[in-house]
C-alpha cells in the first residue's frame, strides 16, 4: 500500500484557521442570542414593575371617549386649515413686542408701518426692505374673518382634544401641529390691529382667545405638542405685552385676558405628554424591530439628522461622519450600517436600547412630577444633569448598543422649557393684575402681595427658584416686574446679557427675565431711522 502524501503546513493551517473561524463564529452567534434573551427578560421585568406601580404602559390607557358634540379640536383645525394666506399674514406679522438692545421694547400697534429686511408684501416674498401697514393686515383678516370666528366658537367648547394614536408609532403624523401654531399669528393679528384702532374690546375678546389656543395641544399625550405649545404661549406672552401698554380698558376685560392666562398650565399638562412619550417610543421600537430600514432610517438618515438640529447636537447621530469620505467608501460604509449593523441591533441590542430608554423616561417622568408640585427648576435642576450625564457616558459597547437618538437626553431639554413657559406665564398674570390694580386705585401696586385677594388669588410663582416673582415699584410711578432668569440668581432685574457679545433680542438671554418697559420716544426714533437703513 502507498502511504497518504503528508498534508503540508499550510493546508493543516488552513483547516485550523476554519475551525477557529467557525468557532467564533458559534461563539458570536450565542452571545448575541444570549444577549436578545437577557434584554427581553429585564425589559419584561422593568415593565411589571411599573405596572404594579400604576403606571400606563398601553395605548388604550390614553384613550378616551369624547362626546363629539362637546369636542371643539376638529372643527377648530378645520377651521384652521381652510384658512386662506393674505397678502402678509400669516409669515410677516404686524411688530409685537421688539426688544432693543436697552431692553425695553417697541410698542408694535403705535407704529404705523413696519420695515423688514425681505419679507412678504402682497402675497410674495420681497428681498430688500420690505414695508408693511395695518392696512394690509386688516385685509387679510377681513378675508377669513368667517373662519376665524368659527375657531373662536370652537374653543369654547368643553372638551378640545385630538386623535392621537399612540399605536402608531412612526405612522402617527403631527399634522395638526403646524395648523394650530398659525391660528396663534392670526389672533394675535387680530388683537394687535384692534389695538391700534383703539379698539379694546375687540382686542381682549381676540386675544383671550388667542391664550385660549394652546388648548388645543395641552391634552396631546406626546412631548412634540407641548413643544409647540410653548412656542403658541410665546407668541400669546408678546400680544399680552402689547396690550397691558394700552389705555383705556375695563377691568372685566383685563380679568377675561388673566383668567385665560391662569387656566393654563405648561408643567403639569408637559406631564401627561410625556407619560404617553414613553408609550410612543415604546411602539416605535417594537416597529424597528420589524423594519430594517425604518432602523437604518431612525438611527442614520434624515430623522437623525433633524434630530440633531432640535437638540442643537452636530454629533447626535451615532457614527455620523465628521470627514469627507470617498463616494465607493461612503457606500461601503453605509451597507454595513444597514445590513450588518442594523439586523444585528435589532436582533440581540433593541430590547436592552428600550429598557436603557423607559428607565431614563420614567426617571424624567418623576422629575416632571416633582417639578409641578415643587413649581421650582432649581428643585430638579441637578437630578436632570445627573440624569444627562449617565445616559451620556457610554463605552464602546454601550454605543454599539444603545446608539443615538438618546429620547430622555433629548426630552429633558423639555422639562427647562415648560419651567420657562411658567414663569412667563407667571408674569403675564402678575402684569395683568398690575395693571388692574393700576385702573382702579391710579397706580401699581407696593407689592404684589396687596394684588391679593382682590387682583390675584396668591402670588404668581417664578419657576425659576420656586419663589415668588420679583417686583418693586419705581418712584416714577412705573415698576419692574422679574424672575431670576435661566442661573437662578436675583441680579435685581439685571438687564444685562449672561454672555458676552450676546446680542439676542431673547429676553431670556439676560441675567434676569424682565417684563419689559416701553421704549423711551428717543429710541422710537432711533428704531424707526435704523428700520429704514437697515
Amino acid at each position: 500500500m502507498m502511504d497518504k502524501p503528508a498534508s503540508s503546513p499550510f493546508k493543516k493551517a488552513v483547516r485550523r484557521m476554519g475551525k477557529i473561524l467557525v468557532w467564533l463564529i458559534v461563539l458570536l452567534a450565542a452571545f448575541l442570542l444570549i444577549e436578545r434573551f437577557r434584554g427581553q427578560i429585564a425589559l419584561e421585568n422593568f415593565k411589571r414593575k411599573l405596572l404594579a406601580k400604576g403606571e400606563k404602559l398601553s395605548p388604550e390607557d390614553f384613550k378616551v371617549t369624547v362626546n363629539q358634540t362637546d369636542n371643539g379640536a376638529p372643527a377648530a383645525i378645520a377651521a384652521i386649515r381652510n384658512i386662506e394666506s393674505g397678502m402678509v399674514l400669516p409669515l410677516n406679522t404686524p411688530p409685537r413686542r421688539r426688544i432693543l438692545a436697552s431692553g425695553r421694547a417697541i410698542v408694535g400697534f403705535r407704529e404705523s408701518e413696519w420695515i423688514e429686511s425681505g419679507g412678504y408684501k402682497n402675497g410674495e416674498w420681497k428681498d430688500g426692505l420690505t414695508t408693511n401697514d395695518w392696512k394690509q393686515i386688516a385685509s387679510d383678516l377681513k378675508t377669513n374673518e368667517t373662519l376665524l370666528v368659527e375657531i373662536c366658537a370652537a374653543l369654547e367648547n368643553p372638551v378640545l382634544r385630538n386623535d392621537v394614536d399612540l399605536s402608531q408609532g412612526l405612522k402617527l403624523r403631527f399634522d395638526w401641529l403646524t395648523p394650530a401654531k398659525s391660528s396663534t399669528h392670526w389672533l394675535g393679528s387680530a388683537s394687535e390691529l384692534a389695538l391700534h384702532d383703539g379698539r379694546n374690546e375687540d382686542a381682549a375678546r381676540w386675544l383671550e382667545k388667542q391664550v385660549q389656543l394652546q388648548r388645543l395641544l395641552a391634552d396631546d399625550p406626546v412631548v412634540i405638542s407641548h413643544l409647540v405649545r410653548f412656542a403658541m404661549s410665546s407668541i400669546a406672552l408678546a400680544d399680552t405685552w402689547e396690550a397691558m401698554q394700552a389705555g383705556g380698558w375695563r377691568d372685566n376685560q383685563l380679568a377675561a385676558i388673566q383668567k385665560a392666562w391662569e387656566r393654563q398650565h405648561s408643567s403639569a399638562d408637559l406631564s401627561f405628554g410625556m407619560e404617553g412619550e414613553r408609550i410612543y417610543c415604546s411602539k416605535v421600537d417594537e416597529q424597528l424591530r420589524e423594519s430594517n430600514e425604518e432602523t437604518y432610517n431612525l438611527l442614520f438618515g434624515p430623522f437623525s439628522k433633524m434630530l440633531s438640529a432640535f437638540t442643537g447636537d452636530e454629533n447626535a447621530s451615532w457614527g455620523s461622519d465628521t470627514e469627507e469620505t470617498s463616494p465607493v467608501l461612503e457606500e461601503v460604509i453605509n451597507l454595513l450600517r444597514k445590513q450588518v449593523y442594523c439586523r444585528i441591533w435589532r436582533f440581540s441590542w433593541s430590547h436592552q436600547a428600550e429598557l436603557r430608554e423607559q428607565r431614563g423616561l420614567q426617571r424624567l417622568i418623576e422629575l416632571v412630577r416633582d417639578g409641578v408640585k415643587q413649581k421650582s427648576n432649581q428643585g430638579i435642576e441637578t437630578d436632570v444633569e445627573m440624569l444627562v450625564s449617565e445616559m451620556g457616558d457610554k463605552n464602546f459597547y454601550d454605543r454599539l448598543r444603545y446608539p443615538e437618538p438618546d429620547s430622555p437626553i433629548t426630552l429633558s431639554r423639555t422639562l427647562f422649557r415648560a419651567m420657562k413657559s411658567e414663569t412667563a406665564r407667571s408674569m403675564a398674570i402678575a402684569a395683568i393684575a398690575i395693571k388692574r390694580h393700576a385702573l382702579r386705585h391710579g397706580s401699581p401696586p407696593e407689592s404684589l402681595g396687596a394684588l391679593v385677594p382682590a387682583f390675584l388669588v396668591e402670588v404668581p410663582v417664578d419657576f425659576m427658584d420656586g419663589k415668588p416673582i420679583r417686583y418693586r415699584r419705581n418712584e416714577d410711578g412705573t415698576f419692574m416686574l422679574y424672575s431670576v432668569g435661566e442661573d437662578g440668581k436675583d441680579g435685581g432685574g439685571d438687564l444685562a446679557y449672561s454672555k458676552k457679545g450676546s446680542s439676542s433680542s431673547d429676553l431670556w438671554a439676560r441675567r434676569d427675565y424682565v417684563w419689559p418697559a416701553p421704549a423711551t420716544p428717543d429710541e422710537v426714533e432711533d428704531y424707526r431711522k435704523e428700520s429704514r437703513t437697515n
